[in-house]
């Protein structure tokens, strides 16, 4: 999409518009997409057998540490011992494949919680979530077998040397229930008041801070949960549609109740992802953040099929952890370790939507996708850059993660055949320009902008029947979305013009929190290749 905006157009409805259209597009291919059988990244084949975490790019996992309490009861030490964990925090969302929400309690197998934890370990994670819902559990008594499998899922992963972040009250709006919800708190947790491998406790999930009865239950609850758990932090989270003005509101609506940490939930535009991450640190105020939950589906398209669809979601990962280490927040949390089997969610969640099924790191059936070397990185505190051309990964190219913008005033494709050092481009084809812009190929970049930066960014272009402008541009916007301005590159010359470099060199203007690239043609009608594209940032 991206055309030169006006200085008063916003780019953010733009690209929601342009994400719900890619996410509609995925529901009406996805029984299409299981004909699409095979995706080979080097020699990785999507069909094949599950693949073992140890086999996955990426640096080795780190030795296991020792589970601890918090010792400190309150004041500046309290603080200072739970920031210092959240800041170690390496956490995975997880439901088996098979079994997502109340169906991992009534099914539950331990045998696959072990192998899946192995697999979480294997990421480099070190905490896992674990989600109860005490209408599956037993209201108001808690059922023996649910407590045995409680105790049991706890001790699996304490042998996979992981720590739980439990989340209690899931599917729960009985908020008039208070004395009950307290009395089933007790006996879920009275057994665990002194053990370390639950590390943090999330009273409920997704908290509306605009419903009253929910956040009177909440400050009810806090004080119980402190008194059952006084060595183990505590949070309450709020979505991604919340937000952290969200949050604001609700750590307001909760002052001084025991609130050891904040949780705000990220599924946005990567765009928005380093000024979000500013908004959601300033939400938190004393409190240490944790993003319990940032997801991007695998959406196939028709031009790229399933493989640029996961390459683009590992793209959106790339960017949210650099823009969290850039705001200097652990790495969000992936929501979640797999994609869902048909019939694996229930309801009320059923029928879900589709692309609730395919947020997996891996696919349903345990293929490893490339998102999963981008967490392995970012747990060891590493940035994967798919903008830059050279993605590290046999087999795979980056050109992919660019996505067509106005595809219909032209001919947009990614070409397999034609590159500048190995085959593989984007390609625009006779295009031309309405008042919604010129037709081009767009990315948001892994390296979040940072005003006063210094950028270089360079691509290589060649064309056939050059009669119009064919460029690189970036598109610099504030973190409400404002256009700030745009610095381009010379258009590529007329005629039938060899490979050539276009660069540009800028430095990142003042208030600016994102920026876009993009690589545009307009008004031309022969065929223009774009390939290489390289950035370089220096302060």
């Amino acid at each position: 999409m991206h055309q030169r905006p006006s200085p008063s157009r916003r780019k953010r409805p733009a690209r929601r518009r342009r994400l719900l259209l890619a996410i509609g597009a995925l529901i009406t291919v996805l029984v299409a997409s299981v004909a699409v059988t095979l995706s080979v990244y080097g020699d990785r084949n999507t069909d094949a057998a599950p693949t073992p975490a140890s086999s996955i790019p990426g640096p080795p996992v780190p030795a296991p540490e020792k589970l601890t309490l918090i010792s400190a009861l309150d004041g500046p030490a309290r603080t200072n011992q739970v920031a210092a964990r959240i800041a170690a925090m390496r956490l995975m969302n997880y439901y088996p494949a098979a079994n997502g929400w109340t169906m991992m309690w009534t099914d539950w197998n331990s045998a696959v919680l072990r192998a899946d934890f192995a697999r979480i370990r294997g990421l480099g994670a070190n905490t896992v979530r674990i989600i109860v819902f005490p209408h599956t559990f037993g209201w108001p008594t808690i059922t023996s077998t649910m407590a045995t499998r409680f105790a049991d899922t706890l001790q699996i992963a304490a042998s996979e040397h992981l720590g739980v972040q439990l989340t209690l009250f899931n599917w729960w709006n009985s908020f008039s229930e208070v004395s009950q919800s307290q009395a089933w708190l007790r006996q879920l947790l009275d057994p665990y008041a002194s053990d370390p491998e639950i590390q943090l406790v999330e009273l409920a999930n997704e908290v509306n801070p605009s419903d009253a009865a929910a956040v009177a239950w909440v400050r009810a609850l806090l004080p119980t949960l402190r008194s059952v758990m006084p060595h183990t932090p505590s949070t309450v989270s709020v979505s991604g549609t919340e937000g952290p003005a969200g949050f604001a509101e609700l750590r307001a609506e909760l002052a001084g109740s025991p609130l050891d940490v904040a949780d705000i939930h990220f599924y946005d535009d990567a765009a928005e992802a380093y000024a979000w991450m500013l908004a959601a640190k300033r939400a938190a105020g004393p409190l240490p953040l944790l993003i319990g939950e940032a997801g991007y589906p695998v959406i196939v398209s028709g031009y790229d099929g399933l493989e640029g669809g996961e390459l683009r979601q590992a793209q959106w990962y790339s960017v949210v952890f650099a823009a969290a280490r850039a705001a200097g927040i652990p790495p969000p949390a992936p929501w979640i370790l797999y994609d869902f089997e048909s019939g694996a969610i229930p309801p009320p969640e059923a029928p879900a939507p589709a692309i609730t099924y395919h947020f997996g790191l891996y696919s349903a059936s345990g293929q490893w996708r490339p998102s999963v070397w981008v967490v392995k990185e970012a747990f060891a505190g590493q940035n994967v850059d798919f903008t830059n051309s050279t993605s590290g990964l046999s087999g795979m190219h980056s050109m992919l993660v660019w996505t067509p913008d106005l595809p219909q005033q032209g001919e947009l494709a990614y070409d397999p055949e034609v590159g500048y050092l190995q085959p593989g481009s984007v390609r625009l084809s006779s295009t031309h320009t309405s008042q919604a812009g010129s037709p081009a190929f767009s990315l948001v970049p892994t390296q979040p902008a940072i005003p006063g930066q210094q950028w270089t960014v360079s691509v290589w272009a060649k064309g056939t029947n050059i009669n119009g402008t064919a460029q690189l541009s970036l598109s610099w916007f504030n973190s409400s979305g404002v256009y700030l301005g745009e610095s381009s590159s010379k258009p590529l010359p007329q005629g039938n013009p060899s490979w050539t470099q276009l660069v540009v060199r800028t430095q990142v203007p003042p208030d600016a929190t994102s920026v876009q690239l993009s690589l545009k043609s307009s008004d031309v009608a022969g065929t223009v290749w774009f390939d290489d594209v390289q950035i370089t940032v220096s302060s």
